[in-house]
């Protein structure tokens, strides 16, 4: 079996190892797509605190080639997503079959290994079998999907709000879709024009540059004066939580999206959130609502292939993972294909 595996910051390398077989509880896939996030191009920088040697590699589709004893719910031939989070199998909840309340959480590509290779063995409860309308190219877009349907649980986003965006990055255009398909009316700001484009292009007719003009003056104006009922501000992006704060009405609700690995230090004035009454949550995952994120895909609610500008082979891996960290915001995404493999 052939994988990348960054052994030491700015280095990968290409490993090879015997073939494996199914474990009890376990199915073996041949993966198909994988899709290069920020958390990937991070860890290979030396950006976090990732445990190396690591296959990088979040998340994937793949075709089931085996399953282990005791596996009923997915087949030999069965398409499926593997989403980031791993469960450890011993913890109370794992041991009661609770996987997705996992204690100790395992993230692919970081704190074990991901899915920048030819084959790979995993649970089956990390595999989410996938209907045929959904192709891969789309399939590996399922993790932004279902951060987006939590925001928008957690934010209680009912029809006619309205919810300013601070990051025109792939997640911030899925999570203005999914706003959409809810009924909202999202507002998303960046800096990149490139990306303003790009979000408008896909249906997002609010677009703020914070280079060219003050974000909350054309927020108060969008708005009507009252301000954005909901804030969802993606911890990667180039805004400041203090400005992103000042664009929520009174009493409104305030989330802080940080994916694993790509967290970094978050700086603020909490007087905004104690004098207007605020109500501020985290989110890290989507792993409650990813059922319902297969359903939006399946059912053509919203578009994801747009945001693939770049695609390679197998083979091209350290070009691309070197090309990223020399252009900082590189890429909306890049898609990893491995049919020759």
């Amino acid at each position: 079996m052939k994988a990348w595996q960054i052994t030491a910051p700015g280095k990968i390398e290409l490993t090879e190892s015997a073939s494996q077989k199914a474990a009890p509880g376990c199915v073996k896939i041949k993966i198909l797509e994988s899709l290069l996030s920020r958390p990937d191009i991070n860890v290979y920088a030396g950006k976090t605190d990732a445990v190396l040697p690591v296959i990088p590699g979040g998340s994937c589709v793949g075709m089931v080639i085996e399953s282990g004893e005791g596996v009923t719910e997915l087949q030999r031939g069965d398409r499926v997503y593997v989403r980031p989070q791993r469960a450890c199998g011993e913890c109370p909840q794992c041991k009661a079959g609770k996987f997705l309340l996992c204690e100790n959480t395992g993230i692919h590509g970081i704190t074990c290994d991901g899915f920048i290779r030819d084959f790979a063995i995993i649970h089956s409860s990390e595999g989410i079998a996938l209907p045929e309308r959904i192709p891969n190219e789309e399939a590996v877009f399922l993790d932004y999907i279902s951060i987006a349907v939590q925001t928008i649980n957690a934010l209680e986003l009912t029809k006619g709000d309205f919810l300013a965006i601070t990051g025109a990055s792939a997640l911030g255009i899925i999570l203005g879709q999914v706003a959409l398909y809810y009924q909202a009316v999202p507002i998303i700001v960046d800096t990149n024009e490139e990306y303003l484009a790009k979000a408008k292009e896909m249906g997002l007719y609010y677009t703020i540059n914070a280079l060219e003009t003050d974000p909350r003056s054309k927020i108060f104006h969008i708005t009507g004066g009252k301000m954005a009922e909901c804030v969802a501000h993606i911890s990667s992006s180039e805004m400041r939580m203090t400005q992103s704060l000042d664009f929520t009405a009174k009493n409104g609700k305030y989330v802080i999206i940080g994916r694993y690995g790509c967290i970094g230090e978050l700086e603020c004035s909490l007087k905004d959130v104690v004098n207007k009454g605020i109500t501020v949550t985290g989110i890290c995952n989507g792993v409650k609502s990813m059922q319902t994120a297969v359903n939006i895909l399946a059912n053509k609610a919203i578009s994801v292939k747009p945001l693939i500008t770049k695609e390679v082979s197998f083979d091209e891996v350290p070009e691309v993972f070197e090309e990223c960290v020399k252009n900082k915001r590189g890429h909306l995404k890049t898609l990893i294909t491995f049919e020759q493999h």
